[in-house]
């Protein structure tokens, strides 16, 4: 992937566009890098099918679906591993054309290691998608599709948590993520800062940029 990104620093825009045309699921390629105002770096490393290999600049690599909105399915953290089952077709949002929905039940397991006993949890997930805008955020200035999805207690339907991915096409990766937690009441926003692929997405540029990144954050620069 090549791209080609202005330094824009401003609110996000909220500014309807056309749809050219159906878009389809991520295509990204081992070395692909995104870099976000929390300091946070994603890193491709692998490619599947249907699952792929990401990491950060430190710690385990884990696996997750191609599709953006679905839970991380297996992950590491010191001697705790974890691993999601998904039961439904969240694929259904895509290709994104008109307004999609889709509906998928996740099923957790964690371990705290190796001899531990393993903890069980489920949640419901509803997702759609909305009409085409152009966000401004820090990277610059896309043209994005927001794509909701609310999370639910299996037990009382409870909505637990929103979630929303601001998807733009020419980049291939989401641009604005925005977190509700309804039983905390706090909201969250991560905004991309710098998306590298290839020579360019060094460790140290990233860790340069993750720097920058999280100073800002602390200090509430846009």
């Amino acid at each position: 992937m090549t791209w080609s990104l202005p330094s824009i620093t401003a609110a996000v825009g909220a500014v309807a566009v056309a749809l050219p045309a159906p878009v389809p699921l991520p295509d990204y390629e081992p070395g692909d890098a995104f870099v976000f105002s929390d300091g946070r770096v994603e890193r491709v490393i692998d490619t599947g099918d249907t699952r792929m290999t990401w990491a950060g600049l430190s710690g385990a690599s884990y696996k997750r679906s191609r599709n953006f909105v679905v839970p991380v399915l297996e992950w590491r953290s010191g001697r705790a591993t974890g691993r999601r089952e998904v039961h439904g077709n969240p694929d259904a949002l895509w290709p994104i054309g008109k307004s999609k929905s889709a509906r998928f039940r996740v099923v957790t397991e964690t371990k705290a290691n190796a001899q531990a006993a393993p903890r069980r949890s489920v949640s419901l997930w509803v997702c759609k998608t909305g009409k085409l805008r152009l966000f401004t955020v820090k990277a610059g200035t896309y043209e994005a599709i927001p794509v909701k999805c609310d999370r639910y207690s299996p037990t009382t339907m409870r909505l637990i948590e929103q979630r929303e991915w601001d998807y733009a096409p020419e980049l291939g990766h989401y641009v604005r993520r925005v977190t509700v937690n309804y039983l905390r009441g706090t909201s969250r926003t991560v905004e991309l800062v710098a998306a590298l692929s290839g020579a360019a997405a060094s460790k140290a540029r990233l860790t340069a940029l993750a720097r920058a990144a999280r100073q800002a954050d602390k200090v509430g620069v846009r």
